[in-house]
C-alpha cells in the first residue's frame, strides 16, 4: 500500500512551483509598473512649470476681471448719481 506522503508530496510540489511562478510573475509586473510610474513622474515634472505658469495667468486674468467689474460698478454708481443730480434732464 502506498504511503500517504507519496500521494501528497507531488501535489505539494506543484503548489510550491505554482506559487514560485506567481511570485516571479508578480515581481515582473511590479518592476514594470515601477518603471511606468517613474516615467509618468518624469513627464509630470517636465510640465509642472507650464502648469504653474498657466495657473498664474488664469489667476491674474481673474483678478483683472474682478478689478474691471468693480470699476464698472463704480462708474455706474457715479453715472446714476450724476443723472440724479441733473434731475433726469437730457441736454441736447
Amino acid at each position: 500500500m502506498p504511503e500517504t506522503t507519496d500521494a501528497v508530496l507531488p501535489i505539494l510540489r506543484r503548489i510550491q512551483a505554482d506559487i514560485a511562478d506567481t511570485r516571479r510573475e508578480l515581481s515582473r509586473k511590479i518592476d514594470s509598473n515601477t518603471e511606468t510610474l517613474a516615467g509618468h513622474g518624469e513627464r509630470l515634472e517636465s510640465i509642472e512649470g507650464y502648469l504653474i505658469y498657466e495657473l498664474g495667468l488664469t489667476t491674474h486674468a481673474r483678478a483683472d476681471i474682478q478689478a474691471i467689474q468693480a470699476e464698472m460698478k463704480s462708474l455706474k454708481r457715479r453715472l446714476a448719481a450724476l443723472e440724479r443730480s441733473r434731475g433726469g434732464r437730457k441736454d441736447k
